[in-house]
């Protein structure tokens, strides 16, 4: 990555938790090769339409969303945009966004899927950001891959 400047969102430097990852980060932001940004409305939203659409919304924290983000706006802006990351459900929006990403220490995704949040009890099915608790019963909603209907995100419920 030799001179490459890196972004990250503000909530990243909180997740940062473990003393070697946290003493690189403070070196890449004291000499000025890390810069965080917060990504603009715009960008957020079209980023957790797009995770509402894969059914990734479940999985995805507020931090994992600004990266995506992020990742769209600096695209926008003409820059190429790798995203590093682990976490499946992450690869698996920016993939769909048309972004690359690069896992460190997982093989990562090998393809992209869509699933559904489902009510386990009475089957409803969430298309909103944020909804974990099934609105109609109280049950805690779960991931599956989604199946027929269920892949065509404007079909929502």
């Amino acid at each position: 990555a030799g001179d490459a400047l890196f972004y990250t969102v503000p909530g990243v430097l909180e997740e940062v938790r473990d003393s070697e990852s946290r003493a690189r980060l403070e070196t890449a932001l004291s000499i000025g090769r890390v810069r965080v940004v917060a990504p603009p409305p715009e960008a957020v939203r079209r980023a957790i339409e797009a995770s509402e659409a894969l059914g990734e919304h479940g999985s995805l924290s507020r931090t994992d969303i600004e990266v995506a983000a992020l990742a769209l706006h600096l695209r926008g802006e003409g820059l190429e945009v790798v995203v590093v990351t682990d976490d499946y459900a992450l690869q698996n929006l920016v993939a769909q966004l048309g972004l690359a990403f690069m896992p460190l220490r997982t093989r990562g995704i090998r393809g992209g899927r869509r699933y559904v949040l489902r009510c386990p009890a009475c089957g409803y099915v969430s298309r909103r950001y944020g909804e974990r608790w099934c609105p109609v019963c109280g049950t805690r909603l779960v991931k599956m891959v989604a199946r027929g209907s269920e892949l065509n995100p404007s079909s929502r419920a």
